[in-house]
């Protein structure tokens, strides 16, 4: 027996445990938006237990939620866990391309949570969207995203990944601007409420908004990112011609990966309605920090490894704390990455980081 937020599961698909902060943030996201227009029914496409399907119905207040189970053995524990939990909804053995092909059904809510990559199902999910539809996708092939698979990446998500220190990073926005290309083909734009890498996975929570204007505006957010291996500076660039010849600091040719979303990672409003209202759930003391992590995390596109930048100007180690400091001092906004508390996120630029680095480990010289 499994038991989380208001549903029991003693029917066993599988279910990953280490998953729950994902659904937790989910349910938190319905309910702020609830707030704001009717949400009324969600589609579980790749259900498995059934458990995100049927928290929205019990924690959401979701009147109807329907799950897809292509497995047959799945899909009969399904059927037993919506039963005995007392769910409203129809569960379907059917794959999600075959469902959207058949169905007049369009949701207000669809979380995509699939074994691997998401690319596969995007095109087809766009078909039951409509406007103002919460999009939830969850991917579990990092390898390829982070460019450990550079010709998958290329092949599944039309998109050239960057594997180097940045790789979460460039990841994570080349998923959010495969989505939002696919969304403007169906004339969706795309507004991001929150987004993170964390564990073995990547997480996104989108609001598709139908017109041309909104598709256009998110196509306008499509662009690249570029890393220097010579020197480590990096950048990013809107559009779709990636005009990156030479590195503006030391003249070398950069490598650049994308097309990728170079706009906003979160939206403030939901993510300051997720730490207000998180005490409500029983959330894991690890959970809640990565939470306030993200909530503290300012929201612009360069991430610095201060180790990797050290060694690469041939110095000893200098605090990251300490460079965080010198660059507030200047007027620069600094973050720590919620995904890895060795790498920073700042609108500083490289040559400045690198000059506090090099005064502060000038500066420790001195004092020994």
């Amino acid at each position: 027996m499994y038991k989380e937020g208001s549903i029991t599961i003693t029917d066993g698909a599988f279910i990953n445990e280490k998953a729950r902060l994902t659904r937790d943030l989910s349910i938190l996201i319905v309910n702020c938006m609830k707030s704001k227009w009717d949400i009324k029914n969600a589609l579980d496409p790749t259900a498995a237990t059934g458990i995100r399907g049927m928290r929205y119905s019990r924690e959401a207040g979701i009147e109807n939620v329907d799950f897809l189970e292509i497995n047959e053995r799945s899909y009969e524990s399904l059927k037993k866990n919506i039963k005995q939990n007392k769910i409203k909804g129809n569960a379907y053995n059917v794959s999600i391309q075959e469902f959207a092909n058949t169905t007049k059904n369009k949701y207000d809510i669809i979380d995509l949570d699939p074994f691997g990559g998401a690319s596969p199902y995007i095109f087809d999910i766009m078909k039951i969207a409509k406007d103002k539809t919460l999009l939830f996708v969850t991917i579990t092939d990092t390898a390829v995203l982070c460019g450990a698979h550079s010709n998958a990446c290329l092949k599944l998500y039309n998109a050239v990944p960057l594997h180097n220190e940045i790789c979460h990073e460039a990841g994570l926005r080349i998923l959010i601007g495969y989505i939002a290309r696919i969304a403007a083909s169906f004339n969706f734009g795309i507004d991001v409420h929150l987004s993170m890498v964390y564990k073995h996975y990547m997480r996104v929570w989108l609001q598709l908004n139908y017109n041309s204007n909104n598709a256009l505006s998110s196509i306008k957010n499509i662009g690249y990112m570029f890393f220097c291996n010579s020197c480590g500076n990096r950048g990013s660039k809107s559009g779709f011609t990636p005009i990156i010849d030479k590195c503006s600091v030391c003249n070398s040719k950069p490598i650049v990966g994308g097309p990728l979303w170079v706009g906003k990672l979160k939206n403030t409003n939901t993510i300051n309605y997720i730490t207000k209202k998180m005490d409500l759930l029983d959330m894991k003391e690890e959970d809640k920090r990565i939470i306030n992590t993200i909530s503290n995390e300012n929201d612009v596109n360069n991430c610095y490894s201060i180790s990797h930048m050290t060694h690469r100007l041939k110095l000893g180690s200098v605090k990251q704390s300490y460079v965080i400091d010198e660059l507030k001092k200047i007027g620069y906004s600094v973050s720590v990455t919620h995904y890895n508390p060795n790498m920073i996120r700042t609108d500083a630029a490289y040559s400045d980081i690198v000059n506090v680095i090099k005064k502060l480990y000038n500066e420790r010289i001195y004092h020994k």
